[in-house]
């Protein structure tokens, strides 16, 4: 996983700040240590979060990770076709 502890911090607490039992999830580039730049891509499941607080998170990130692109998506739904394929390669923050 190439997030640094204090980066996997900041996205729990920020994620929790919202959602106490939102489950967060990094997937993409940034889960394999072999690659090298990628943005950072998160899969939120939370059945309380609302677009407005999806906005709110990401500009939140961007000001304490500094300029990296994140990319957010959130969802009620574990068993949905993309998140199925999403969930077997990511890894639970």
């Amino acid at each position: 996983m190439r997030l640094k502890k204090n980066q996997v911090n900041i996205v729990k607490r920020l994620v929790k700040s919202f959602d106490i039992h939102a489950k967060v999830y990094l997937y993409g580039s940034r889960v394999d240590d072999l690659l090298k730049g990628g943005d950072i891509d998160l899969l939120i499941i939370s059945q309380c979060f609302s677009f407005k607080d999806k906005l709110k998170l990401k500009a939140e990130l961007y000001s304490q990770l500094g300029e990296q692109k994140v990319d957010v998506l959130i969802t009620k739904e574990e068993t949905a076709p993309f998140v199925q394929l999403v969930l077997d390669t990511a890894i639970l923050l």
